[in-house]
């Protein structure tokens, strides 16, 4: 489900549901959470990077198929189980670069904006495609605000589109496009040269933008709650008033 490969001091983490895109589920989300954690307190790694297996996605985001949790909480848990990845994806003092291969989409592209830096070939493909499905777009758009502004995240977010990667880097999402079988190899060598830098202030720097940004996360995550809250709500009252129905007319 996860790889862990060790290139000399960079651990790469290869997400390895290709039957799935890759994409997370609850166990997936929960292991790169904890790489992450034990990565950055293990001095033998210096950097880290997270690709997928196969070149169809890098991950195609939230598997909503999973029923490894509760049907009755699978929402609040999963908006749990992606707080925690973020903020251990936020919290990572070393440096953190997504090896870009295929899709990046809805969460796997909010979580790849949360890392440092970003490598991709003409082939990627990233969105936040939540509005297809009916679903509104809350932490993406809060991401998607601090990392391009309002007006091209509003664009994103409310049409659901999908961009390639010639838009996604002219807008800073992507770093780079190499080719598509130089995308690993650039990433350890972006490693490699950010592991130069003295640790103490490329951790502080990166801290200090997670304390920057955290507040609006801090606000997207309740919204949603709020959203969810919301939708449970009504779904309810409508199961209500459909039971009543039927039994009026038994």
């Amino acid at each position: 489900m996860l790889q862990r490969e060790m290139h000399g001091e960079v651990l790469v983490l290869r997400l390895n549901r290709p039957e799935k895109l890759n994409a997370w589920n609850l166990d997936l989300r929960n292991a790169v959470k904890d790489a992450l954690i034990q990565a950055d307190g293990d001095s033998a790694v210096k950097a880290v990077i997270v690709t997928g297996t196969g070149s169809r996605a890098f991950c195609a985001g939230a598997d909503l198929s999973d029923k490894a949790i509760g049907v009755a909480s699978e929402a609040g848990q999963r908006m749990v189980a992606f707080r925690a990845l973020y903020d251990s994806i936020q919290s990572f003092r070393k440096p953190l670069i997504a090896a870009l291969n295929g899709l990046a989409m809805g969460s796997a592209f909010q979580a790849i904006l949360l890392m440092d830096y970003r490598i991709g070939h003409a082939g990627v493909t990233v969105g936040m495609p939540e509005i297809n499905s009916g679903m509104p777009c809350i932490t993406g758009s809060a991401i998607l605000n601090w990392s391009i502004g309002a007006p091209r995240a509003l664009n994103i977010a409310s049409t659901g589109r999908f961009l390639g990667s010639d838009e996604a880097l002219h807008l800073g999402l992507i770093n780079e496009i190499v080719d598509e079988d130089q995308v690993l190899p650039r990433a350890l060598e972006l490693a490699a040269e950010l592991m130069k830098k003295s640790p103490q202030a490329y951790a502080e720097t990166k801290l200090w933008f997670r304390d920057m940004t955290r507040p609006a996360l801090d606000a997207a995550f309740a919204r949603a709650a709020e959203v969810r809250a919301k939708s449970e709500m009504a779904q309810s009252i409508e199961a209500g008033v459909g039971a009543f129905l039927t039994r009026g007319s038994g």
